[in-house]
């Protein structure tokens, strides 16, 4: 019990030695660009909204477009329709950094928010649940590169010291859209 916790508390002070601060003052003196975080802001609105929109009515969509038999018995076709972006995502990730690595963040950017668009579309006039499952496996997953793209982005456009203060304002700032 305690051989432990005294451990992990030398191995976690070992790390204060390690921290570089930046200046209050130079932070300060350099703001990040807006424009660059607006946008950030905007792709990580469509992500969020792409992905997690369904969640409130899978269930109930299934149902009522006939996909089951009632809203008791929707819940393995809403389930599946809700992960089939995940699905989609995992073979993909690497292969968007490889992309990116080739094209550029920018381009891998623009091709993922251009998938959310399409995929978008589609699903509002979808009624065929292996066409639904489809467009978000292909659109909302394996074609969207945002979780592969936003790291190396955020370390672009805020540095070493400022990644976590670029990725704190997004993930905020994104967050709006579940309001």
């Amino acid at each position: 019990g305690g051989g432990a916790l005294a451990s992990l508390m030398a191995v976690t002070s070992s790390f204060d030695g390690q921290k570089r601060t930046l200046p209050v003052k130079q932070l300060q003196e350099s703001p990040l660009a807006w424009r660059p975080m607006a946008a950030l802001i905007a792709c990580n609105c469509a992500h969020f909204y792409a992905i997690c929109s369904i969640f409130s009515y899978a269930g109930i969509m299934v149902a009522d477009l006939g996909w089951a038999k009632d809203r008791d018995h929707a819940g393995n076709m809403a389930g599946f329709l809700q992960s089939s972006n995940v699905l989609g995502r995992i073979p993909t990730s690497s292969l968007w950094g490889i992309f990116a690595d080739r094209f550029g963040l920018r381009v891998g950017l623009n091709m993922a928010m251009a998938s959310l668009l399409v995929g978008g579309v589609l699903l509002a006039f979808s009624q065929h649940p292996v066409l639904t499952v489809t467009a978000r496996f292909l659109f909302f997953g394996a074609g969207n590169g945002w979780t592969t793209f936003f790291g190396p982005i955020a370390l672009e456009l805020g540095g070493v010291e400022r990644q976590t203060q670029v990725t704190g304002i997004v993930f905020a700032g994104g967050t709006v859209i579940q309001l």
